[in-house]
């Protein structure tokens, strides 16, 4: 198993969820922003919309790995299934 693309695929996986992540955090925070802006400080509501982002790159990393993996064991399991 060649784990440099295993783990360069999470990279990109999870650049790909952080963007996905920050869109909803915004989106979050449009919808919420009163309710947020009159219970938390500024600092908070920064750290609303990089939670988002945070787990967003996490998920996807996770599941970008998981994908690679899968595939490379699937091609390795047909070439042993050929010899």
């Amino acid at each position: 198993m060649n784990f440099k693309l295993v783990f360069a695929s999470g990279i990109i996986s999870a650049l790909i969820g952080a963007m996905i992540g920050y869109g909803v955090g915004q989106i979050a925070l449009t919808r919420n922003s009163s309710q947020i802006r009159s219970i938390h400080s500024t600092y908070y509501q920064n750290l609303y919309g990089r939670n988002f982002v945070w787990i967003g790159a996490g998920a996807f990393f996770a599941i970008g790995m998981g994908q690679e993996c899968l595939r490379q064991l699937k091609q390795q399991q047909e070439q042993n299934h050929e010899r």
